[in-house]
């Protein structure tokens, strides 16, 4: 049987093969960087060389970066010391499970944030002298939209509010300017090796210079004192490796734009009811939410798979079971929520794979709408 061809990177990507080298040869001594002597210096040395790669992707300060075991926890970290936070209804769970308290702004019918609402809510919340985060994603994983980052800090610097962002679809697809952003108010971001071809298992939060953030792990005092826990010096490295490696690929990223166009053109051709959840709203070119009036996601996703295609659904749960996405709902599909389906291809894709799963996906159609 061939190997099923791979559409699912925003949930995760290939590791990259620079990746894979950089862990293996690091493989062997003893790393613990918070060693004094040779075998920690060196270590230390391993991942400061993986911090400055990751700052030069995202355009931060190395200082910044505290290395930890994925977006989730970042996003853990960087909401835990507010006492009020405001969010966006279509967040990633990371966010929401985070502060379940938190108050969430609606979305326009295609992904964005309502920024009315939004600037009436951290009105209301900093009333009480709260203090006050808002975390929005730059880019949601279901559906690629891209949010008006600088709208966002524009109204929360005006109102004197922290502001948090979850890059972690964001990175390797649109440029990142952690320390532009920073200047406007930026306060925190969040980030993940997996996502860009790292291993699993890492991340990042980026915290901007004089801002606090609170210590989810205590311990040893390690990355100065912020995340404490022995470093994995591994998945460091190889996220050091991954961001390094997204410049070799640019190229490649200037093709996706053309062949996204031409995978909806063709299957609205076939079938114009067929439409993007986005419509023409601005997004990453490497994704698509795509509404199948007349198949279920579940179905859909089984039968491209049983095909050679792996896609997602709009949401997968933790148990692999294919659910109603919050997003989609939240974007005003009601009952058709549960037909949206998400193709996201990378940097192993080419041209031929997308235009072949457009003709698998309008041969399915064809038989489920008889």
């Amino acid at each position: 049987m061939p190997q099923p061809i791979y559409l699912d990177y925003n949930a995760s990507a290939p590791l990259r093969i620079e990746a894979v080298e950089c862990m293996k040869r690091l493989m062997g001594p003893p790393r613990n960087p918070s060693s004094v002597h040779y075998f920690g210096r060196n270590s230390k040395l391993i991942m400061e060389t993986a911090r400055n790669q990751l700052a030069d992707l995202a355009a931060g300060n190395p200082s910044g970066f505290i290395f930890t075991s994925g977006g989730t926890e970042a996003n853990n970290t960087a909401l835990l010391e507010f006492d009020k936070v405001i969010t966006c209804i279509t967040e990633h769970d990371a966010t929401l499970a985070a502060r379940p308290d938190a108050k969430k702004v609606g979305v326009k019918r295609d992904g964005e944030i309502n920024l009315d609402e939004l600037e009436t809510q951290i009105q209301r919340d900093k009333s009480d002298g709260s203090e006050v985060i808002v975390s929005v994603m730059l880019v949601n994983n279901e559906t690629g939209r891209i949010q008006p980052i600088e709208k966002l800090l524009e109204i929360c610097q005006y109102h004197g509010v922290a502001f948090h962002s979850d890059m972690v679809q964001a990175l390797g697809k649109i440029p990142v300017k952690l320390d532009d952003w920073s200047r406007s108010g930026l306060t925190m971001a969040s980030f993940s090796a997996h996502k860009i071809g790292g291993p699993p298992g890492v991340g990042a939060l980026w915290v901007a210079s004089g801002s606090r953030v609170s210590k989810l792990l205590k311990g040893g005092g390690q990355e100065k004192g912020r995340r404490s826990g022995t470093e994995n010096i591994y998945g460091i490295a190889g996220f050091g490796a991954a961001a390094n490696a997204v410049s070799n690929w640019k190229n490649h990223a200037k093709n996706w734009a053309q062949w996204r166009n031409n995978f909806v053109s063709k299957l609205q051709q076939a079938y114009p009811e067929i439409q993007v959840t986005t419509r023409d709203a601005l997004c990453v070119d490497n994704t698509i939410s795509l509404l199948l009036p007349a198949v279920p996601a579940q179905i859909a996703v089984i039968s491209m798979d049983m095909e050679g295609f792996a896609i997602s659904s709009g949401a997968a749960c933790s148990s692999g079971k294919v659910q109603e996405s919050h997003v989609i709902k939240a974007m005003g599909f009601n009952a058709l929520s549960s037909n949206v389906i998400r193709i996201s291809f990378g940097w192993e894709n080419n041209e031929d794979e997308i235009s072949a799963l457009a003709d698998a996906l309008i041969a399915m159609y064809k038989r489920y709408k008889k």
